[in-house]
């Protein structure tokens, strides 16, 4: 076990999101491992919050974490960031306003927790804050290609220079792909590649189809099933609806909240008399779904932003023993005979019909097995590692 430490975790993402990420997963184990976390919710504008406070439902939390610190769960405190002025997301104005706001916050907040601390940044736009915290240094954990995420050229420039500095601000850098890898290297040598990983414990027990869900156990069969958010940047809405129409004798199971913009598109695909769309499911309750798939999917479009993505789906899925087809993710290659990566519908709908017209069970066990090997405890040991490691050298060097 990694010596105690604290962290100041930036994240852009509230911590009770619906499919827990990256930063919840790796700071929910860090923190079974004895590290006091500070979770800092940096998305969204402060009026956006006080909206949300005044209409919404989880008002009382919310309330918290606004004016206080929430407890979470057993070493974990949830805060929201200070940004008190709207555009900090693509001007550097009123990012340098709530940045700094919120460094004093956390200078205070950071001074009670157990020292060392690290701040550990999983937001790019939250860059300036680095130095400023009263931490031992900071590391960043760069898990997706955010300035390709956004939507305008505005906002992307904006994005990739916040990218760029938390990597010079930063001791250590995790990137999940060898593009991201590759890139931010060459601004900081101390650029270390740790892929996504999987919660093995939680999907496993849907390698069992007899605990499939009740309202997919009765599909026919075979199913095909994507479980996952459904982003126009992301999704290959085409191929789902190519694969669906070539093939009306399978079921096209899915499962996960639309995006922006994608409502009407699964709307459309869910008018076809052999597709499901369920919508969102709670994290806890998707095994049983996952449990009725015969293949899973993850049919992504290929672009500047898949081309560094690491699905997090992919370990879940084969910690299920599913067969897993996928396209427009290179970083998948070479993960055959596992996972298959093509690209096109016709060689997409061949490849599952090759994993249909295998056993079942002819390669769950190593699939499950890889899996195992690929875990969130696996994965936050290795980061934590590195962590310590600098810690130690910084101490030594003092």
């Amino acid at each position: 076990m990694a010596e105690a430490f604290s962290i100041v975790c930036l994240s852009p993402q509230d911590w009770r999101e619906a499919l827990p990420t990256n930063r919840q997963q790796i700071m929910l184990r860090a923190a079974r491992q004895g590290h006091q976390v500070l979770f800092v919710e940096t998305g969204y504008f402060l009026g956006r919050h006080v909206w949300r406070l005044l209409r919404h439902a989880g008002r009382r939390s919310l309330a918290r974490r606004l004016f206080s610190t929430e407890n979470v769960v057993p070493g974990v405190k949830a805060r929201k960031a200070l940004n008190i002025l709207p555009w900090g997301s693509k001007h550097g104005l009123p990012n340098a306003v709530n940045s700094a706001i919120t460094a004093r916050l956390l200078r205070r907040l950071a001074a009670d927790l157990p020292q060392p601390v690290v701040l550990w940044i999983y937001d790019p736009r939250a860059a300036r804050v680095a130095g400023s915290c009263g931490e031992q240094f900071a590391v960043y954990d760069c898990v997706d290609d955010y300035a390709e995420q956004t939507t305008s050229v505005r906002r992307r420039e904006f994005i990739a220079a916040c990218d760029q500095a938390a990597v010079r601000r930063s001791r250590l850098v995790f990137t999940t792909s060898t593009t991201m890898y590759e890139r931010q290297r060459l601004l900081n040598p101390e650029t270390h590649l740790v892929r996504n990983a999987g919660d093995y414990a939680h999907f496993a027990r849907a390698a069992d189809r007899s605990i499939a869900a009740g309202e997919v156990a009765g599909l026919q069969t075979p199913v095909v099933g994507f479980a996952g958010n459904f982003l126009a940047s992301k999704v290959d809405f085409d191929l789902l609806r190519d694969v669906a129409v070539k093939r009306a004798d399978w079921t096209l199971l899915l499962i996960g909240p639309a995006g922006p913009g994608t409502g009407v598109v699964l709307d459309g695909l869910a008018q076809l008399p052999n597709v499901v769309w369920l919508g969102p499911k709670p994290y806890a309750e998707l095994p049983p779904y996952i449990a009725a798939f015969d293949v899973a999917l993850i049919p992504y479009v290929s672009n500047a932003y898949t081309r560094s993505c690491f699905p997090l789906k992919l370990y879940e899925y084969l910690a299920a023993g599913k067969p897993v087809v996928a396209s427009g993710l290179p970083e998948l290659a070479g993960m055959e005979p596992d996972v298959v990566l093509v690209d096109g519908s016709e060689a997409y709908i061949r490849a599952i019909e090759k994993e249909l017209a295998a056993p079942y069970d002819a390669g769950r066990e190593r699939r499950m097995r890889l899996a195992s090997g690929n875990t969130w405890e696996t994965r936050t040991q290795r980061l934590l590692g590195l962590v310590e490691r600098e810690l130690a050298a910084a101490e030594l060097a003092a």
